[in-house]
Order: structure tokens, then C-alpha cells, then sequence
């Protein structure tokens, strides 16, 4: 299962930026539809995506949720910033796991963890893409580009979490969430200059 929520102080620093063009503007993680407090990245610990790290059961810190169905839940985010500072464009979006929003019902099962893996990693698929996207952004076009672009990668990339889970049944159809795991490689493999 996986969680996304995009937080209000977002839009704060979008406007911040709207009003005041040399100001940064940084979007915040996007996580949980849940109700979750908006996460402080100086005091939260999170993973980022890599290569060479796969996520492991002592990763998922959060208490599981005993009204919740689904034996775990991966809560990751588009951790996205954008500025303007003397008519020069710059932007990072970076992929991040949150460990303490995180849990896990089932911690010994291995295909359980191959499914939130997947979520994560189709959480960096979207974070190249919007990287790619971002690159049509520009001071000039800031103002009326930037929360647009934001809007619509977070649009996908909830719609794309849900149907993975939909089509996969949540990791119980073997051959399903194959299909997925490879399309998510292939993907990445097609975004790597985006990294």
C-alpha cells in the first residue's frame, strides 16, 4: 500500500515565491491522503532513493495502523524545491522514504517487501520524469509554469500508486505485479539521464 498527501505549506511557498520573484520556493514532501502533519525535514529522517539501496523491514518505523486492511504501508514523497535568484532557474527533486510514517503488519515476508519496494521505486520514476519536466521552466515562465507542472506530476504519480496497487491486488497477483516490476525498470532505465 502507499500514502501520499501534499501539504499546505507548499502552496505557501509557491505563493511566497509568486509575490516576491527572488525568494526559493520548496515543496515540500508529499506523502498520505491520512491526516499527517507536515513533515520538518530538520527533524525527520528519511531514505533516498539510490541504486544501491534497497529498502528493508527495519526501515518501516511507524506504528501500523490495527483498522487498516493492508499489511503494510510505504509512505514516500516528491521532495521538490525551485528558484529564481538573479534570472537563474535552479530546481531538485529528490525521492524520499519516510521511515517513521512508514509500518509493517507482516515483517518477515520478503514478497510483502517486494511490493513496497516497487512503490518506491515507482515514486523515483516519477521524480525523474518531473525532473525532466521541470527543464521547461524558466524565470521568465516561473509564475505561471511551476505549479502547474508540480500539480500534474503529483496527479500521476498518486493515479500510477493506485493502479499499481489495484492492478497488483496490493503484491497477492505474482504474475501482475512481474509486469509491474519490469515496466518500472524499463522506465528507469529510459529516465537514467534524469537521475
Amino acid at each position: 500500500m502507499f500514502t501520499f498527501t501534499l501539504f499546505l505549506s507548499f502552496w505557501a511557498r509557491i505563493l511566497l515565491l509568486l509575490l516576491s520573484p527572488g525568494a526559493s520556493a520548496a515543496a515540500p514532501p508529499a506523502t498520505s491522503i491520512a491526516a499527517t502533519p507536515p513533515i520538518e525535514s530538520a527533524t525527520s529522517e528519511h531514505v533516498v532513493w539510490s541504486t544501491g539501496r534497497r529498502l528493508n523491514w527495519e526501515d518501516f518505523k511507524g506504528q501500523p495502523d490495527d483498522s487498516n486492511p493492508h499489511h503494510a504501508l510505504t509512505a514516500a514523497n516528491l521532495a521538490v524545491s525551485a528558484s529564481c535568484k538573479n534570472n537563474q532557474y535552479t530546481y531538485t527533486v529528490k525521492c524520499v522514504f519516510l521511515p517513521q510514517q512508514s509500518w509493517s503488519k507482516k515483517k518477515n515476508s520478503e514478497k510483502l517487501l517486494a511490493h513496497e519496494q516497487l512503490h518506491f521505486d515507482l515514486t523515483e520514476v516519477h521524480a525523474r520524469q518531473l525532473r525532466h519536466d521541470l527543464q521547461q521552466i524558466s524565470c521568465a515562465n516561473l509564475k505561471t509554469k511551476l505549479s502547474l507542472v508540480v500539480n500534474e506530476a503529483f496527479k500521476r504519480w498518486k493515479a500510477e500508486q493506485d493502479l499499481f496497487d489495484e492492478a497488483s491486488r496490493h503484491g497477492l497477483d505474482k504474475e501482475e505485479q512481474r509486469v509491474w516490476a519490469a515496466r518500472i525498470e524499463t522506465r528507469l532505465k529510459k529516465l537514467e539521464a534524469y537521475q
